[in-house]
């Protein structure tokens, strides 16, 4: 398996005109771009994936997502993540921006999108290695199944940051 490559970035989201390679040390104040998607239906169900046994925090269940490789940005790096873990094809003008979450202790910049799907015509194909099942939960459920331990917690406390941005964007349209 060839090492995962990714641009360089400044606190601002900045490139800096170098490369990463994943499992190598960081200096600080240098960052890498890391994006997760909300798959939404038109009925208000978060479409959520649980993780391979074998990955980090196997068995817990999250939003699909990952970190951007080098030469992308965040919003191909977001479709492509979308694709890879849950086979949803999206374009660019799908995508709802929603935050971008920078991390005081670990090199990471989180940007976060939110995509709207017709639930009757996805056809979900995990990622072999990455995800293992699916589930629908309706927005209201999903907001507490996240509070449980099966959940992700770093996932969780960016969505409780940002709770308020979500809630107006699914209840607006």
């Amino acid at each position: 398996m060839s090492q995962e490559i990714w641009d360089a970035y400044d606190k601002d989201g900045n490139p800096l005109g170098f490369e990463l390679v994943r499992g190598k040390p960081i200096k600080k104040g240098v960052f890498h771009i890391v994006v997760e998607i909300y798959p939404i239906t038109e009925n208000n169900e978060v479409l959520i994936t649980k993780r391979h046994p074998d990955k980090p925090w196997g068995l817990k269940w999250e939003i699909p997502g990952g970190s951007i490789i080098k030469g992308e940005t965040p919003e191909e790096g977001a479709i492509r993540e979308l694709k890879e873990e849950t086979g949803i094809e999206v374009k660019e003008s799908d995508l709802h921006f929603v935050y971008s979450y920078l991390y005081k202790d670990i090199p990471v910049i989180c940007k976060c999108f939110i995509v709207f799907i017709n639930k009757e015509k996805t056809i979900i194909r995990l990622q072999e290695g990455e995800t293992i099942d699916y589930r629908y939960l309706p927005y209201d459920e999903f907001k507490k199944f996240i509070l449980s331990d099966n959940y992700i917690d770093l996932i969780r406390e960016r969505f409780s940051a940002h709770e308020k941005l979500f809630d107006a964007i699914v209840h607006e349209r």
